[in-house]
């Protein structure tokens, strides 16, 4: 009788003990449930690893390609620059170009000249059959043109004779400022005018026109009036009937200037529209 109660207690504590232990879980690591989910998870990490190094090579990719554009536009520019000036080069060998003119210029301060708003009109869709009664080119010493001595006022008064239409006198007056003042702040925009001039005066004379433009884009590639004269350049191309230089060389002025908001970037993207 003393072992009675020692006993009535074990009796539950053991009943409890086989209770807990028949609900613990039991893993069996060789069970094809369990294999089966290692498989998976297994196979989902190595997916992962790929993704990753696939988004890795193509980051890298994106970058080689990025490079490759950026060295295409170069090679691009560079070949259109080198074309440019070896097709001003050839000109002047069979015309006998004007002389040399250096240094760069830029409008004076407090000089009231103001010639970017004006443009001689140009048919644009003239065809090569057109120029048959094209002038010979004339770029030659000019006559004796009065002068006062100043380059702003002897551009001035060359630039009122384009205002008021009178281009014969215009092409004589710019020809002697560019003699006059080789290294003239407005020299460059004479170039142009001349260019211009050539293109809108009858009889038309095209290749003094071309010769005016690749001067100026050569001796003053970063002036104010390089992409008007690259466009004009273009619309003279086409008129000689030279479409694949004209075209490449509008297209230029858009991928050159193309983000700069300047107004020959349209008149490239509307003259290619209308011709080609």
């Amino acid at each position: 009788m003393q072992f009675t109660k020692p006993l009535f207690l074990l009796l539950p504590a053991a009943c409890l003990s086989a209770q807990l232990w028949a609900q613990a879980p039991v893993v069996d690591m060789n069970s094809p449930r369990m294999g089966a989910e290692s498989s998976r998870n297994s196979m989902q990490g190595e997916i992962y690893m790929q993704l990753q190094q696939l988004r890795q090579e193509m980051m890298a990719l994106r970058g080689i390609v990025e490079e490759q554009e950026h060295q295409i536009s170069q090679l691009k520019q560079q070949g259109l620059d080198r074309y440019i000036d070896l097709d001003r080069r050839l000109g002047s060998l069979t015309t006998g170009a004007a002389g040399a003119v250096v240094g760069s210029s830029s409008a004076a301060a407090g000089v009231a000249i103001d010639d970017n708003s004006s443009e001689l009109p140009i048919d644009g869709t003239a065809s090569a059959a057109t120029t048959a009664s094209v002038a010979s080119p004339v770029v030659v010493r000019p006559t004796v043109v009065p002068s006062s001595g100043n380059d702003s006022s002897d551009y001035t008064d060359a630039y009122a004779l384009v205002k008021t239409g009178n281009y014969d006198q215009a092409i004589t007056a710019f020809l002697a400022y560019v003699e006059r003042y080789p290294s003239g702040r407005y020299t460059p925009n004479a170039w142009y005018w001349l260019g211009e001039l050539y293109v809108a005066n009858k009889p038309q004379n095209l290749k003094a026109a071309t010769e005016a433009f690749q001067y100026l884009l050569s001796k003053y590639p970063d002036h104010d009036k390089v992409p008007a004269a690259m466009y004009k350049l273009g619309t003279v191309y086409f008129l000689t009937g030279n479409k694949q230089k004209s075209q490449e060389l509008l297209t230029h002025v858009i991928d050159r200037y193309g983000s700069t908001g300047n107004s020959a970037v349209n008149k490239s993207r509307e003259f290619l529209r209308k011709n080609f």
